[in-house]
Formats: C-alpha cells, structure tokens, sequence
C-alpha cells in the first residue's frame, strides 16, 4: 500500500528527473563540443596535414580533451537514464532496447575515439627525438577519423530514431520535437561519410533536447506552485 510519504517522494523525484536531464544533455553538449573544437573542427584530422609542426601545436590541448571525454561520457549516460525514466510505463521495450544500446555503444566510442588521439600524442612525444616515422600517428588519426566520421554519426542516428519513435507512440514531447530529431538523424544513417560539420550536430541536438526538458520543467513547477496557492486560498 502507498503511504503518504511514499507520494511525495515518488512526486520530488518526477520533479527532479526533467531537470537532472536538462543538466546532464546540457553538460554533455558543451563537453563534446568542446573537445571537437579542441582537437580539430568538425573533430577530423586530415591525415596529410600530420607533422612535427601540428603535432607541436595541437598536444597542449589534448590533455584538456583526455579529461573532458569521460566527464562527456557519464553526461550522456546520464541524459539517456533519465530520458528514459520520463518515458516511465509508457516505454516500449524493443525501442528502449535500442535506445539504452546505441547509447552506451555511443560513449565506448567517444572513449575510443579520444583514446586514440591520446595514443597518437603520447607516441609522438616518446619517440620523436628518435625517429621521425610518422607512420603509426598518421594510422591512428585515421582510426580515430573512421570511428567519428563514420561510425559515431550513424549510431547516433539509431539512437536518435529510436527515442523518436519512442516519442512518436507515447507522445510525450511536441511533434515539432520528432520531426527535427528523424530530420537530423536520417542523413546521419545515409551520408555519414560525408558530412563533416554534421558531427557538430548532435551535440546540438542533446543540448536543444535538454532545454525544450528545462522549459517544460518550470511550466510545471510553475503550474505546480499555482495550484498549491489556489487550494490554500480555497
């Protein structure tokens, strides 16, 4: 049986979930965004432009990148529990399955994406006062621009199609909401190859996902705090 106290806390965690989405979506957005910027814009290198010089230039920043991704990461696992908590009964398990899937699969690369920036620094600075072979650096520049330019952006798109469908039979966002995340999500799956500043935009996507939460969010408090008045003035 619900007791009292069991409501009220089942009611301050309904209204804490929308806000610790917004949070989370907003971090992850400004992290991510953050380290693509850092790295290089559109986070690809091209593998030509690699040499002493650009290495020289670009590993003061890598170090920063190295600690924004995980912090990025636990964001984005964060956003996707919480987004999914919104959805509550009303969650249908195949596309939950999916959505839950893409996500964590989404964060292992990012991990493996900045590891392999990581690598390819950490490499340059232990042997570049005895070889100059830039063999190996120019692999793992490729490796990393494979993983985001290809792989990152189309599993983002299941990601993104399946909380839209999501979205599509419980109707719990506006449909203006769904129709941008399937127009954002469709090229993604098609021509990921080939849109580069494309990367840029699903961390945009996140961040106008956890805005559209936080507005939602202070309608209620506020539609909240108004009904508590007028059930104390009555």
């Amino acid at each position: 049986m619900t007791t009292a106290e069991d409501m009220e806390r089942l009611v301050q965690r309904e209204a804490r979930s929308p806000r610790s989405a917004a949070v989370a979506g907003i971090l992850f957005s400004l992290l991510m965004g953050a380290s693509m910027i850092l790295l290089r814009t559109g986070a690809v290198v091209e593998p030509t432009e690699i040499d002493a010089e650009w290495l020289n230039a670009k590993s003061s920043v890598v170090g920063v990148v190295m600690v924004l991704v995980p912090f990025a990461g636990i964001a984005f696992l964060w956003f996707t529990g919480v987004m999914r908590d919104l959805l509550g009964e009303l969650e249908d398990k195949f596309f939950a399955t999916v959505f839950l899937g893409s996500g964590i699969i989404l964060v292992v690369m990012m991990f493996v994406w900045a590891s392999a920036f990581g690598a390819m620094f950490g490499t340059y600075e232990l042997f570049s006062d005895t070889s100059t072979d830039f063999d190996i650096i120019v692999y793992a520049a490729v490796f990393a621009n494979q993983i985001m330019g290809s792989y990152f952006l189309r599993m983002a798109s299941v990601y993104m199609l399946s909380i839209g469908s999501l979205w599509t039979r419980t109707k719990v966002v506006p449909r203006w909401l769904t129709i941008v995340t399937y127009l954002v999500a469709v090229p993604f799956l098609l021509f990921a190859g080939s849109l580069r500043v494309a990367r840029f935009l699903f961390p945009v996507w996140v961040l106008l996902v956890s805005i559209f939460i936080l507005i939602l969010n202070f309608r209620y408090n506020r539609e909240h705090e108004g009904d508590e008045e007028l059930t104390l003035e009555a």
